[in-house]
């Protein structure tokens, strides 16, 4: 019924590679909590990085010895009872995590929405006034 004109293939391919995916550096100790959050970033549409992230996401309150210039929002994920603990570690805001997997990655969609700039260095721009 529809066709999928070349044009518009072109146009696609050229928009997604022109526009990058969020880069967010994951910190945690718990490799099972840290295997489901790269697994609920991926799908969110994240880039793991190493370096200049672009949102930092902790985890794990145990991994709360974190380097303060990073440069990027620090976020934490973390059970109820490590929620005070990450506070005081000195991240951005928390939240509590949700025991099954689609509130999760629900949350974690929100969070990228959220917290992740969409422009990096760029002025507000006024919108038009007549």
């Amino acid at each position: 019924m529809f066709e999928l004109l070349p044009i518009a293939a072109l146009r696609a391919a050229f928009y997604s590679a022109a526009v990058k995916s969020p880069a967010v550096l994951l910190i945690g100790k718990n490799r099972s909590e840290t295997t489901l959050a790269t697994a609920a970033l991926y799908c969110a549409g994240a880039r793991l990085v190493t370096s200049s992230p672009d949102l930092a996401v902790l985890i794990d309150a145990k991994a709360a010895r974190v380097p303060h210039r990073l440069g990027a929002p620090l976020i934490a994920i973390v059970p109820p009872a490590q929620k005070r603990k990450a506070l005081a570690a000195g991240v951005d805001a928390t939240y509590v995590r949700p025991a099954q997997w689609k509130p999760y990655s629900k949350l974690v969609e929100r969070l990228l929405a959220k917290w992740v700039p969409t422009r990096r260095g760029s002025a507000p721009r006024r919108g038009r006034t007549s």
